[in-house]
C-alpha cells in the first residue's frame, strides 16, 4: 500500500496530466447590491453612490467604527424599534434580529450573546453603533481602507436567500466536537449570509486520507484541519491558497491583531518556504497528568520539576505485592513522537537541521541520554509500556501514578478517573537545557484555488477563520476543550478567567509555551513520524540498544526527509 506521501505524489501527477480547461459557466442573474460608504471624521456618506448627510459623523472607538444608528439601518432597509426605557435598539431584517443596549458590551444576535469591542453609545445626543457588527450581523460584508479612512459595506437580500456555503472537514470528537459544533452554529446564526457546514471524519488518519483523495478528484473541501506536514503535501496540489492576501486585505487583521497571537502559534502557521498557508486552530502540547492521592501516599509533595525527579518519582510510586508481583507502575506511557521530540531539546539536542533536510540526532549525546532515560524506566518496570490509550486505563484504574497527554485530552483522563482520586496536571519536567515541549495540534487550511468555489464562499471561509481565531471565540474554545487559546488577550476574557480559576492546573500547557519547539513544516515529516514511532517502540521494548535504535532511526528519517 502506498503511504500518504507517495499517494499524494501519484495523484498530483495524474492531476497535472489530465487537467482540462473548464468550460465557461453561464453567469447567474445579477445581484442587487447596496453599497454604503462612510469616512471617519466626515458628516457625509454615500448609499449606492448618492451622497447623504449623517446626523453624526463616523468615529473610531476602541478600534471600531461607530455610525448613526438610523443611517445604517435605513440604508440596509432594516426595521428599527427603540426601547427608551432600556435604551435598547431592536433591529430586524429578513428575520434576523439584533438588540444593542447603550453602553453595554454584550449584544444579542438571533438570541446569541455577542461581545463588542465598542458598544452602542450616545454622542452629541445621537445614538451611534458599531458599523461592522451591525452590518455583518445582518448579512453584509465590510471593508476598511486605512489610507482613505473609509468603511465600505455591501449588502444584498439575495445573499440571505442564497448563503455562501463553506464545507469544513474536521475530526473533532466527543467534547471537542460538541464545542466546535456549538461555535459553528453560533457563527452561522450571527453571520446569516454564510453557512459553515461541518463534515466530521472519524479520526485524523481518515481526514488526511480523504483530503488527499479529494485533491485527486479535483473536489477538495473549502477549509479543513491540517497538521503542518500535511499542509506541505497539500501545497503541491495547486488548490491550497495562502492567507497573506486575506490577512492584509480590506477585511484583514490589524497589526494589533497579529501581535496578539502567541508568537509560537503564529509562527507555526508558515511552511518552510515562509508562506502562510495556515491559521492556528486547535493548538496543544503534551503535559504531565498524575494521581495526587498516590503522590501523597508516597510522600511526594509536588509534580516533578526535572526529568531526573520524574525518574526518581517513578521509582517511589512503583509497588509490588508480597509475592513480588508488580501492582503499580510509576508511570504508563504509549511512545509518542511529540514527547520524544521535546525531550531531545530539553537535553540540549536537535532533531533536524534548520532547513529540515538533515538528521542531527543519530550520534547526539543529548538524544541518547534523553532516550536512555525512558528505555531504562521501561526495562526496570518503573514505567509501563502501553499502546493506543492504555495509559488512560492504567491511570484511571490506579495502576500508574503518572502519564503524558495533550492539554485537550484532560476530559478523557477525567472520564477514566471518575471520582476515584484527584487528577493533577503540570508542565513537562525540565531537562539540562531547560523545559521544552513540542507545539502540535492542527491548523486550518483553505483550498481557495479550487475552481468550484466562488469569491463569496472564499470570503465567507475567511470570515469564519477570522471569527474563530478572535480573542473571545478562542477564550470560549479553550475553556470548553482544554486547547490553548491562540490569542494572548483571550487570557483577559471573563470566560477563560473563570475556567482557569475553576481548574488552575489546566494552564499547564500555556506555562510551557515559551519553551515550545515547532515540529518540521515539511511533507517528509509525516513519514518521518511513522519511522520514529516504530523505532522508539523497538528501543523501549528492549529489542535494540538505544545507540543502535537511534542510528537506525536516523537512517530511516533521513531517507524520507530528502528534498
Amino acid at each position: 500500500m502506498l503511504n500518504a506521501r507517495k499517494l499524494l505524489a501519484t495523484v498530483l501527477a495524474l492531476l497535472v496530466a489530465f487537467t482540462s480547461v473548464l468550460a465557461a459557466v453561464p453567469s447567474a442573474k445579477a445581484e442587487s447590491i447596496t453599497t454604503i460608504v462612510v469616512y471617519i471624521g466626515k458628516n457625509t456618506g454615500t448609499v449606492n453612490g448618492k451622497t447623504t448627510t449623517l446626523e453624526q459623523g463616523a468615529v473610531i472607538k476602541n478600534g471600531r467604527t461607530l455610525v448613526p444608528l438610523r443611517f445604517i439601518t435605513e440604508a440596509m432597509g432594516a426595521t428599527l424599534v427603540w426601547d427608551a426605557v432600556t435604551r435598547t435598539a431592536n433591529i430586524t431584517l429578513a428575520g434576523n434580529k439584533i438588540a444593542l443596549t447603550i453602553d453595554k458590551t454584550v449584544a444579542k444576535v438571533n438570541d446569541y450573546d455577542v461581545t463588542l469591542d465598542a458598544p452602542a453609545a450616545i454622542i452629541n445626543s445621537k445614538t451611534v453603533v458599531p458599523m461592522r457588527f451591525v452590518a455583518e450581523s445582518m448579512g453584509a460584508t465590510t471593508a476598511w481602507n486605512a489610507a482613505l479612512k473609509q468603511v465600505t459595506v455591501q449588502f444584498s437580500m439575495d445573499w440571505l436567500k442564497n448563503k455562501a456555503i463553506v464545507p469544513f472537514w474536521e475530526a473533532m470528537a466527543a467534547a471537542l466536537g460538541k464545542s466546535l459544533t456549538g461555535l459553528t452554529t453560533e457563527f452561522n446564526a450571527t453571520h446569516p449570509s454564510m453557512e459553515v457546514q461541518l463534515v466530521q471524519m472519524a479520526d485524523y488518519t481518515t481526514l488526511q486520507t480523504k483530503t488527499i483523495g479529494s485533491i485527486a478528484a479535483k473536489d477538495p473541501p473549502l477549509i479543513a484541519q491540517a497538521y503542518e506536514n500535511w499542509a506541505a503535501q497539500y501545497a503541491t496540489g495547486f488548490y491550497l491558497s495562502t492567507f497573506d492576501s486575506y490577512i492584509n486585505g480590506a477585511n484583514g487583521l490589524s497589526k494589533t491583531d497579529i501581535a496578539d497571537f502567541f508568537p509560537k502559534m503564529w509562527d507555526s502557521s508558515k511552511l518552510a518556504d515562509g508562506k502562510r498557508y495556515m491559521m492556528p486552530f486547535n493548538k496543544s502540547n503534551v503535559v504531565l497528568y498524575y494521581n495526587k492521592d498516590m503522590f501523597k501516599a508516597a510522600g511526594i509533595t509536588h509534580a516533578p520539576a526535572t526529568w531526573q525527579e520524574f525518574a526518581d518519582d517513578c521509582v517511589k510510586l512503583t509497588k509490588t505485592d508480597d509475592k513480588g508481583n508488580q501492582t503499580q507502575w510509576g508511570a504508563s506511557h504509549t511512545p509518542s513522537v511529540d514527547l520524544w521530540y521535546g525531550l531531545v531539546y530539553a537535553y540540549g539536542g536537535k532533531v533536524l537541521s534548520d532547513t529540515y533536510d538533515n538528521v542531527l540526532f543519530g550520534n547526539s549525546s543529548a538524544a541518547k541520554t534523553a532516550t536512555q532515560l525512558f528505555a531504562d524506566l521501561y526495562a526496570k518496570k518503573f514505567m509501563h509500556y502501553t499502546t493506543a490509550y492504555g495509559d488512560q486505563t492504567d491511570i484511571g484504574n490506579g495502576k500508574a501514578g503518572m502519564t503524558f497527554g495533550s492539554v485537550a485530552g484532560r476530559t478523557y483522563y477525567e472520564q477514566a478517573v471518575g471520582d476515584k482520586f484527584e487528577l493533577g496536571e503540570a508542565p513537562l519536567p525540565a531537562g539540562p537545557a531547560g523545559q521544552a515541549a513540542a507545539l502540535y495540534g492542527t491548523n486550518i487550511v483553505m483550498f481557495g484555488n479550487a475552481p468550484k468555489y466562488t469569491q463569496r464562499q472564499k470570503d465567507a471561509a475567511w470570515a469564519f477563520i477570522k471569527w474563530f481565531t478572535s480573542a473571545h471565540t478562542q477564550a470560549v474554545w479553550a475553556a470548553q476543550t482544554g486547547y490553548m487559546p491562540a490569542r494572548q488577550s483571550s487570557l483577559k476574557d471573563p470566560v477563560l478567567i473563570a475556567a482557569y480559576a475553576a481548574k488552575p492546573e489546566t494552564k499547564a500547557g500555556l506555562e510551557q509555551l515559551d519553551g515550545a519547539v515547532l515540529e518540521p513544516p515539511t511533507g517528509g515529516w509525516n513519514d518521518a513520524r511513522n519511522k520514529i514511532t516504530a523505532d522508539l517502540q523497538s528501543i523501549y521494548l528492549g529489542k535494540v540498544t538505544v545507540a543502535a535504535g537511534l542510528a537506525k532511526m536516523a537512517q530511516d528519517v533521513q531517507a524520507v526527509i530528502q528534498p
